[in-house]
């Protein structure tokens, strides 16, 4: 399928570096968000104590207790959709550094 264009933008020049600190946040906070979550049968307690007093209900009626750093962290579900909405403002205002690729497939 000759002269079919790419849909998307690129960056003119090298990606900045402001680009590649949000989007490096964001992966490592979905990874650690995802995994702590996935693991949490593993490593959390099944009932209170002094050290695990955080209640983190899940939907399938089991109900763990973590530390309260883990269980505020665990809670911040807007630090993925601020850091989306940052790198769409930032985007936006340095739009004249992006271009769409001519490059056909």
């Amino acid at each position: 399928m000759a002269g079919r264009k790419r849909l998307g933008l690129r960056f003119k020049n090298a990606t900045p570096w402001w680009c590649q600190l949000i989007v490096g946040l964001l992966l490592a906070d979905s990874v650690i968000h995802v995994g702590l979550l996935l693991t949490v049968s593993s490593w959390a307690s099944s009932s209170r104590d002094a050290v695990h007093s955080y209640r983190v209900p899940f939907r399938d009626g089991n109900i763990y207790f973590v530390q309260t750093w883990v269980g505020t962290y665990l809670n911040t579900w807007w630090i993925g959709v601020g850091l989306l909405a940052l790198l769409a403002v930032l985007l936006v205002l340095n739009r004249n550094l992006l271009e769409r690729p001519t490059d056909s497939i």
